[in-house]
């Protein structure tokens, strides 16, 4: 939402810098930022004409001495016949450039006169299209200072909004000064309307029809007739090209002018390519199709609400009008339409055919309809006095005039309990006057009705926001503690989510989002179950909902193979959707995770070893136990989509499939390298980490004792057999074992094995002695002699 400051002035005296308004409005929840003038010159300067002769070789130039600032005055030789002696002027000094850089200045010579810069007009300066003389500048600003500076205090700022979807009411300029008022604590001047109408009805002229009232509550119209469409006169223009509309002509900017400054779009029919004096606003009939504005033909579905007459639409309602019934320079009697449009109906007719319109964009943030009849006769009226004409008598209303606003009922006490400040009653009475929020005191209870076009405000707790962000949030005092009640905390459903997060980044994974609609030839590729389809997506590449995460993840490893990236591994966490029976609606939402393994041969003059399925279920291994997987199976299984799988189970709890995508797979997706992926059950793994209680262990304040084993066993003995005994056998005070040599020769002997263990005692309550480990060490080798025939060396 582009505004202007010079139009926000109609409506309020600002005393405010630009900046402070900036900072103001941000402050209040209206992010915007002042919008950056880009010039297309640079290093000029305010100027002033000391003298001025005539050319002595040319009788159109003249030489003039011109003083730049500093006392440095510069001969000029300049064209203009309106320069002059005492004249002030935006002069280019040598080096400065014009046209975005394309034109450089230099020193020259025009008919033997030397020439240091050059003075300007507003065509060359980019400003306009003036170009019959230089510009003269009425300023008090020194010489020699920039004339950006002279251009930013004498024309308009722009401010430029971020707008929450919850704000419709500020996408005009009446919405923007109304916050201002808050800021200025005071109240906006509202625009005085008075109509002289004639003696012919428009009742008589034309006849309005709703036949969805639920779709379009209220329909109003009015008729001025004669008019002369022609070119917008340099007020309006300017008015609408400081907020970046184009001129059409005066009847369509003086529609988008009440539309930007009042905030209800507006649309301005050709009455008499009306057929049958009729408006009927209604849904397609069977096979209907319409052409817009903009000459794009439509295929008209069945929840696009039309404003028709007797034979045909004309236009899309809330959206665009149609080409047929648009204003053009033959056009003479004018109907004007005002409308009231449920904001889900206009956002799924714009949102189906990807169409984005200024009238859209606040229909679907809901509009004020109470403010239909002042929007429609002000717009009857400008047209009145620029285009000529007469307006009717009467405006055509049909529908309800206003919606019922039932309320609030607001606790000053719980407001402040609330918010942790203690406002006053007087104070917070106060910023109601601001807001224009009408109330009644009962008690200690405020009943409040809210202005209709605040259409967000419904709940005291909303009243409680409004108050917040009017006496600032930043006013609000820090609290460094609280206290609630332990029943009030819930579980964190994210808890695990957070968890799998980080530990995956500390094992080198990426995060990566996919969009969560995808088409239904990615829903069949790794899935039998039958998918979700959207009632109204978006495109075919966005009708169903995601019945598995790794078509997104196939598709972000595409795209890094074609940016060259040769060696990546990707992390996905998000919601899967499936239907129960295909015949059925009922569908299970699901939480899921992707792990990906990438990599091309990556040219090193360190050897890496490369992704392959074993380094990839290391990794899986790694994040399993470490989110509480304790008995982790492996086996082979089939899975859709895979050349080669194997299944991951803790205890009998399946978490998911690792394995190589199939070549077909990988073609489809135009990846050249292989793909491991591991597709795996959040839901199912966060059972099994909330059952994972991670318990508090004080740290010993006791030394710890080193001793080395040595054994001789046979070669069928694993490790992990041998390393189960010890810590078995070691007790309590056994903190760590580790497996530091192994060897194999034929001194050994035949099928023999040495390997060396080094062993850490450490006791949390004395000092460990050398009998206590000695004993501990003897039982240890018995052990270990009599389960696994192993040999102290």
């Amino acid at each position: 939402m582009n505004t202007s400051l010079n139009w926000l002035k109609d409506y309020i005296e600002i005393t405010q810098s630009p900046l402070e308004l900036e900072k103001g409005l941000t402050a209040l929840g209206l992010e915007c930022i002042i919008q950056k003038q880009k010039y297309p010159f640079s290093n000029v300067v305010i100027g002033f004409v000391e003298e001025k002769k005539q050319h002595s070789n040319a009788d159109k130039l003249s030489v003039c001495n011109v003083n730049i600032g500093n006392d440095e005055v510069v001969q000029i030789v300049c064209g203009a016949p309106n320069v002059r002696k005492g004249l002030k002027v935006p002069v280019i000094k040598v080096g400065g450039t014009l046209d975005f850089g394309a034109f450089k200045i230099k020193k020259t010579k025009l008919r033997s006169e030397d020439s240091h810069g050059m003075i300007c007009s507003e065509k060359e300066l980019g400003l306009g299209d003036s170009h019959d003389g230089i510009m003269e500048l009425n300023t008090e600003l020194p010489i020699g200072t920039d004339f950006i500076s002279y251009l930013q205090t004498s024309n308009d700022v722009n401010f430029d909004f971020e707008l929450t979807p919850n704000r419709g009411d500020c996408f005009s300029h009446i919405g923007v000064a109304r916050e201002i008022a808050i800021l200025e604590k005071s109240q906006i001047s509202e625009r005085e309307i008075n109509i002289n109408e004639s003696n012919i009805n428009t009742k008589d002229l034309i006849n309005v029809t709703i036949e969805n009232e639920d779709a379009c509550p209220r329909y109003a119209t009015r008729i001025v007739r004669n008019v002369k469409v022609e070119p917008s006169p340099d007020w309006l223009v300017n008015r609408i090209q400081s907020i970046g509309l184009k001129s059409i002509n005066n009847i369509v900017d003086l529609a988008n002018y009440v539309m930007m400054d009042c905030g209800h779009p507006m649309h301005a029919f050709d009455l008499d390519k009306i057929t049958g004096n009729k408006i009927i606003v209604r849904f397609p009939k069977q096979n209907e199709k319409m052409q817009l504005l903009d000459e794009s033909e439509i295929e008209l579905k069945e929840h696009h609400l039309l404003i028709c007459d007797q034979e045909k639409p004309i236009a899309l309602a809330g959206v665009m009008g149609g080409f047929d019934s648009g204003i053009n320079e033959n056009s003479t009697d004018i109907l004007i339409e005002c409308a009231y449009f449920d904001p889900k109906v206009v956002r799924k007719s714009a949102k189906s055919l990807d169409i984005s319109t200024d009238a859209s964009k606040r229909f679907e943030r809901d509009t004020d309809i109470e403010r239909i009849e002042f929007a429609i006769n002000h717009l009857a009226l400008l047209i009145e006095e620029l285009a000529g004409g007469e307006i009717t008598k009467g405006i055509i209303d049909v529908g309800i005039k206003s919606k019922i606003i039932p309320p609030i009922s607001f606790s000053s006490r719980k407001c402040n309990r609330f918010l942790g400040i203690n406002l006053k009653n007087n104070e917070i009475e106060e910023i109601f006057d601001l807001l224009n929020i009408s109330y009644k005191k009962e008690d200690d209870i405020y009943l409040c009705v809210v202005p209709s076009y605040r259409n967000d405000l419904e709940r005291e707790v909303d009243l409680f926001e409004e108050v917040a962000r009017v006496f600032g949030y930043d006013n609000i005092p820090e609290e460094f503690s609280f206290t609630s009640n332990y029943n009030t905390f819930i579980k964190d459903e994210q808890l695990s989510f957070n968890k799998l997060r980080d530990i995956s980044a500390s094992n080198g994974f990426l995060e990566h989002y996919s969009n969560s609609l995808i088409s239904e030839q990615l829903c069949q590729l790794f899935s039998k179950q039958p998918s979700i389809q959207l009632s109204n997506p978006l495109s075919q590449e966005m009708a169903y909902l995601r019945n598995s995460l790794i078509p997104g993840l196939l598709n972000a490893v595409s795209i890094n193979e074609r940016r060259q990236q040769s060696r990546f591994k990707l992390l996905e966490i998000g919601q899967i959707h499936k239907k129960v029976e295909a015949k059925e609606t009922t569908s299970v939402e699901s939480s899921a995770f992707g792990l990906v393994w990438y990599d091309n041969a990556n040219p090193h003059w360190r050897q890496i070893p490369q992704f392959d399925i074993y380094q990839a279920k290391k990794d899986v291994f790694i994040i399993l136990k470490k989110m509480g997987c304790k008995n982790l199976k492996v086996k082979e299984t089939e899975a859709l989509g895979f050349e080669y799988a194997l299944e991951i189970k803790n205890k009998k709890i399946r978490i998911g499939i690792i394995g190589l995508i199939s070549k077909k797979m990988l073609n489809q997706f135009n990846i050249n390298n292989d793909v491991i992926i591991f597709d795996g059950d959040l839901q199912k793994l966060s059972s099994v980490s909330e059952k994972n209680i991670h318990r508090y262990k004080a740290i010993s304040q006791f030394p710890i004792v080193t001793r080395d084993i040595a054994l001789l066993v046979n070669l069928n003995i694993s490790t992990g057999k041998l390393t189960s005994t010890i810590k078995q056998f070691g007790g309590d005070i056994l903190t760590t074992v580790k497996l530091f040599d192994l060897y194999e020769g034929k001194e050994l002997g035949h099928n023999k094995k040495s390997m060396g263990y080094s062993l850490k005692f450490q006791s949390n309550e004395q000092t460990l002695n050398d009998k206590i480990i000695d004993k501990t060490i003897q039982k240890i080798i018995s052990a270990l002699e009599n389960e696994h025939g192993a040999i102290q060396r």
